[in-house]
């Protein structure tokens, strides 16, 4: 064997188990090589006619595929502690994106449990195929119609939709994404118990009238979602089990939230908290208090399902909203990054960790607005800045001797935009991108009749997130401070002030896009 081929460990010998990340990778790499000499010696031999040998050789890239995989189990274990690294002149915003989005809690790790065991994505070919789901799916325009509803499907696929321009979302969003991806016919649901439970869903989010953390923003959420499968062709990787999980846990899944955070919560004492013990307070009331109300049978549109299904999708359907919880989005996306390295360096690898995609799904679904045009994006921002205020008052009243994590009176506004979606939106979907075309190039390349799909998927999200980014970036430099935090109550923003910035932002972009195509030009011969 080519010796370049091989890794070298002796750098990573005298590392500890407990802090091997990078012993683990070189593992991978070095198992990845082994596995791709043997199969192309296999493939020599067959050409040779060597059968005993072609078969000893099978063996051994299977032991070698199957130890690739526990590996991968072993570091997409989702009970990992991560945290993320900071590096901003504001210390209030960046001890807030390190404790918000960053999993390194006070619990002991030998105490958490792990959610169901890794399973494997199974194979494409299994499943109904994409391009038949998308048939149907245009094909659902009647239901809008025959239920009178403000939208139809249609307008529910663009990724720049509105959900703030309608009243009461959920009635329409639901049965819309639900019929489009053939839940309802598929579970037997019931049209009017589908209605009663939409009605009661809306009850639960606007039950505390939070500005942000209510029915627009579940809606939101669901239909992002309902974006982010139809557009990476992630159709086809999943089972309809799970992409059932998958949309009914983005509709319910700040159900009932008070617009406070678990942080607050905790260290109030507040009744949530001691009955949920600390952690991920916020998101177990949210799957616990659905599924409560699914018990009533005027509300439970799941009631056709048989016992082992509905067991399998309640376990998918908790993991999936505990994952919400800000406090794992370091832990989430290094283990999609895992998962990504997986697949990157290794052809022969036929599975993948199926909930951790899932789980990176809703998460991105769930902190999108950034990434959204930006008549969207600055309303909900405007909506959940208020909200961190109203928490911050009320900081000052409860916490006599901490400083609010968010002062209305000082907190910039434009920095904590900044590191919002450097930290934590681009690296969410970066990721998330990377994962979704190499899966949907996959699905391609196993689908191989006339009408498959060959184009590359279509990411909506990319030119929006970087054109937000770098307007406040452009009022970072030019703007005055004083004008974009207003002294009325609630906090609003200034749209017509920054929609200059807007322009100077797509003027700058345009400007660094003509930039790199004449760096990127190959010289004149």
């Amino acid at each position: 064997m080519n010796k370049s081929n091989h890794f070298d460990l002796s750098s990573t010998s005298n590392i500890k188990p407990e802090n091997s990340s990078m012993t683990t990778v070189n593992i991978l790499g070095r198992l990845r090589i082994a596995t791709e000499q043997v199969r192309k010696v296999q493939s020599n031999l067959v050409k040779d006619g060597s059968s005993d040998q072609v078969e000893t050789l099978d063996k051994v890239g299977k032991e070698l595929d199957g130890i690739l995989y526990n590996l991968v189990e072993i570091l997409s274990d989702d009970t990992r502690q991560s945290e993320i690294n900071v590096t901003s002149n504001d210390g209030q915003i960046s001890k807030w994106l390190e404790q918000t989005f960053s999993s390194k809690q006070q619990r002991s790790s030998t105490a958490a449990q792990r959610f169901d065991s890794i399973r494997a994505i199974i194979q494409a070919s299994s499943f109904v195929n994409a391009l038949q789901r998308q048939m149907r799916q245009n094909a659902k325009e009647r239901v809008s119609a025959i239920l009178d509803l403000p939208v139809d499907i249609h307008k529910l696929n663009s990724w720049s939709f509105n959900m703030m321009e309608y009243d009461e979302p959920m009635n329409f969003s639901i049965l819309l994404i639900f019929d489009a991806h053939d839940i309802i016919t598929r579970f037997h649901i019931d049209i009017e118990t589908l209605k009663n439970f939409n009605r009661a869903l809306t009850d639960g989010y606007q039950k505390f009238r939070t500005p942000y953390h209510n029915d627009f923003h579940g809606a939101d959420v669901l239909q992002t979602t309902h974006c982010l499968l139809i557009k990476s062709n992630l159709m086809s990787v999943f089972t309809q089990l799970e992409i059932a999980a998958l949309l009914f846990a983005a509709a319910i899944h700040d159900y009932e939230h008070p617009g406070l955070n678990n942080g607050y919560l905790v260290k109030t004492k507040n009744d949530l908290a001691l009955t949920y013990n600390d952690f991920s307070v916020l998101e177990n009331h949210h799957a616990s208090s659905v599924f409560k109300l699914l018990r009533d049978k005027r509300y439970n549109i799941w009631s056709h399902m048989n016992t082992n299904e509905f067991r399998s999708f309640r376990s998918l359907v908790i993991s999936l909203v505990l994952a919400t919880d800000m406090a794992n989005h370091a832990s989430l996306i290094e283990r999609l990054s895992t998962y990504f390295f997986f697949k990157e360096t290794n052809s022969t690898a036929t599975s993948a960790d199926s909930k951790t995609l899932l789980q990176t799904l809703l998460h991105a679904a769930d902190i999108s607005n950034a990434a959204k045009p930006w008549n969207i994006y600055i309303h909900s921002a405007e909506k959940v800045i208020e909200e961190f205020f109203i928490q911050g008052d009320l900081e000052k009243l409860n916490y006599q001797d901490d400083k609010p994590t968010f002062d209305r009176e000082s907190t910039d506004i434009v920095q904590l935009q900044i590191g919002f979606i450097t930290h934590i939106v681009h690296p969410t979907f970066d990721v998330l991108l990377k994962v979704v075309q190499i899966d949907s190039l996959e699905n391609v390349k196993k689908d191989t009749s006339a009408t498959a799909n060959l184009t590359n998927p279509i990411i909506p999200w990319q030119n929006d997130l970087q054109l937000n980014l770098e307007t406040w970036k452009q009022i970072s430099k030019h703007a005055d401070m004083e004008q974009m935090i207003l002294s009325r109550k609630p906090f609003k923003l200034n749209f017509d002030y920054l929609q200059e910035y807007v322009e100077k932002a797509k003027t700058f972009l345009k400007k660094r896009s003509q930039h790199d195509l004449l760096l990127n030009r190959p010289p004149s011969s």
